[in-house]
């Protein structure tokens, strides 16, 4: 099981779609270090994998020094970032935006750093998210990245969804090639199975863990910088208190609040027995898809 810590929503770049903009706001701008020891000594007993995600962590100016506490307290470290900023301390796995490497502005600095963590033998994880941009070429660049430097890929939609884009085919052709390489490749959170076809699906359900409902429920979930608040993912603007855990299980804390954006989804989904079989849940449950999408699946007819 797995915590993640939001040491900020700060980031040094401006990307599309980014969900952190919102939450801006209404946190600290950086988690404090009185705090972070505080989420660790709550947690130190029930969980050895801790996670930093943002904003950009790296912009935390405890990120090293955190590593470096968790390490010795015999805990496993992730970092999500964008790679623009070296970590000086390394953490045991690194998820890194490969969309970034697509930025000529960017590429040569996160390509130095890649190449520094794959030197220090960190597992490197590219992140690749599919929106209108991804074209051919970046397929063919991240194919390429992917062999020099990763040791597995995750892909995801950049939700909210857009019309008019083909992702099943998108994160099918993306994905077949790179199982052709041998390199591990997973589809990262929930994804509505309507957007691909049966042999996509068979695909990407039997070789990169396609899934059309998120875990949550889980016993993992995300604290804000105030060191307080709880969430069960990043997307999900449902909020807790750390407190909270406990009297309630984690995996219950936000149950009533999921069933219930579960149950509101619309009338494409209700009618659709990837849904009614509990397969799917139309995606990512933050973001559903627009009415208007053409979707590739069997309705159920009873529904009719």
């Amino acid at each position: 099981m797995q915590i993640y810590v939001i040491p900020t929503y700060n980031c040094n770049l401006e990307c599309n779609k980014c969900y952190s903009k919102k939450y801006k706001e209404d946190f600290p701008n950086y988690l404090s270090w009185t705090k972070f020891i505080e989420i660790f000594k709550f947690f130190k007993s029930k969980y050895n994998n801790f996670a930093f995600i943002g904003g950009e962590p790296t912009k935390w100016k405890f990120i090293n020094e955190s590593i470096l506490f968790l390490h010795n307290k015999n805990k496993k470290v992730s970092i999500f970032t964008n790679g623009t900023i070296p970590l000086k301390v390394i953490p045991d796995y690194l998820i890194i935006n490969g969309n970034n490497i697509f930025n000529p502005k960017l590429k040569e600095g996160i390509i130095q750093n890649l190449s520094f963590y794959k030197m220090k033998r960190v597992k490197i994880r590219l992140r690749f998210n599919i929106d209108g941009n991804f074209e051919k070429e970046n397929i063919h660049e991240a194919i390429l990245l992917s062999k020099e430097f990763a040791d597995s890929v995750s892909i995801s939609i950049l939700y909210p969804i857009d019309n008019g884009i083909d992702y099943g085919k998108i994160m099918f052709d993306l994905s077949k090639k790179l199982n052709s390489e041998y390199i591990p490749v997973r589809i990262s959170r929930a994804t509505a199975l309507c957007l691909f076809n049966q042999e996509q699906r068979d695909f990407l359900t039997s070789n990169c863990k396609l899934k059309g409902k998120c875990s949550l429920p889980t016993n993992s979930f995300v604290i804000n910088p105030d060191g307080q608040t709880i969430q069960p993912c990043v997307e999900l603007n449902l909020k807790c208190n750390i407190s909270d855990l406990s009297k309630i299980q984690p995996k219950k804390i936000f149950v009533e609040d999921l069933n219930k954006i579960k149950s509101s989804r619309y009338s494409k989904c209700n009618a659709c027995n990837f849904f009614s079989n509990d397969e799917c849940w139309g995606g990512c449950l933050s973001y559903p898809l627009p009415d208007n999408m053409p979707l590739r699946t069997t309705f159920n007819p009873t529904l009719h």
